[in-house]
């Protein structure tokens, strides 16, 4: 499984090694809709984020054996956000981070490192995705609550986000 979130930025290129080419084409037009919706709920994205980090971080806290699969996860999403190539910028602070985590050599490609975090990323449980979603809906109908001009935006990034886990948890 790999994990879809919402920052988030749909890490498009990790999933494109494990998908059909229908449902890859299907995530990245998710995608786009995500990055027009991006331009409307910036704010929003960002505070989903910062819970999305301290969800890692409590994780990690616990001494758990998914933590490295949360770290996996929240850097797939860091280096689909940046926009790094890690071939391009080998010394790009994501890429080293990732290479790292996933103990590559410096020379690990930029597929391998978003294929080691997909695998990686499968030790955070579908369980633990249905608590992720919910915390999420809550944020959103927050932000909803407060913003109401940009509710609908971040009501498209949460379907997106959801239709983007439905894909690649489909067997």
């Amino acid at each position: 499984m790999i994990l879809v979130t919402l920052a988030l930025a749909l890490p498009i290129l990790s999933l494109q090694h494990a998908l059909s080419p229908k449902d890859a084409e299907e995530i990245n037009k998710l995608g786009k809709v995500f990055q027009e919706s991006n331009k409307i709920a910036h704010d929003g994205i960002v505070l989903l984020e910062k819970v999305m980090d301290q969800l890692r971080d409590y994780e990690c806290r616990r001494n758990q054996e998914d933590c490295a699969a949360w770290n996996a996860y929240r850097l797939g999403d860091a280096l689909t956000e940046s926009k790094a190539n890690c071939d391009e910028t080998p010394e790009n602070e994501v890429c080293k981070k990732a290479r790292d985590l996933l103990r590559m050599a410096d020379n690990g490609s930029h597929k391998e490192i978003l294929g080691g975090l997909v695998d990686l990323a499968e030790g955070v449980t579908k369980d633990d995705l249905q608590y992720v979603n919910n915390l999420m809906d809550a944020v959103v109908d927050y932000i909803c609550y407060k913003e109401p001009g940009k509710c609908t935006a971040m009501r498209v990034v949460s379907d997106v986000m959801k239709k983007g886990e439905d894909i690649v948890l489909s067997p």
